[in-house]
């Protein structure tokens, strides 16, 4: 981990939330809690990673509170086999009267309770096993590596919009 960047998102206070999210009971599908994980394992400064089976309304407390939002899952790879990564807005339609919610369900809960919700992405990796079982395929294990670069490079491309805002 580069150290120079762990000091200024230090200085900096801008907060990041990682939640990877998935079932680490079938295969490739724990691939977003294992992402988590290793964000966790990095130690930054103003940088939160959490692990969870499904996304819940109880999360809309955390995403109230940090300015940024990295949301991880898997996805049923297609021809291509990347992560892709991609912005998120709020759900038009809001509130959700189930006990799991997609991503833009969760920051249209958090806007309407708080008037406020973090700049969000949604990273979605590839795997191509979602059978019971518990070991990744090898292509979620280089989702997991490109995963991980993307994450970084999302924590230092936000320090970079903040210190152009702040120059």
């Amino acid at each position: 981990m580069d150290c120079h960047l762990a000091a200024t998102l230090k200085s900096l206070r801008r907060s990041i939330l990682v939640i990877g999210y998935g079932s680490p009971l079938r295969s490739d599908d724990g691939v977003g809690q294992q992402i988590a994980k290793a964000i966790a394992a990095w130690g930054m400064p103003n940088v939160k990673a959490i692990a969870v089976h499904q996304l819940t309304p109880e999360l809309v407390e955390f995403l109230a509170k940090v300015d940024i939002a990295i949301f991880i899952d898997a996805y049923p790879a297609t021809a291509d086999q990347e992560i892709q990564v991609r912005p998120l807005e709020p759900a038009e339609s809001g509130i959700t009267s189930g006990h799991w919610c997609e991503p833009q369900v969760l920051l249209a809960m958090t806007q309407a309770l708080y008037s406020k919700h973090p700049q969000a992405w949604w990273m979605m990796v590839p795997g191509v096993n979602f059978e019971l079982g518990d070991c990744f395929s090898a292509v979620a294990n280089q989702g997991i590596e490109a995963a991980l670069q993307e994450v970084e490079q999302l924590i230092k491309s936000a320090r970079t919009e903040l210190c152009m805002k702040l120059g």
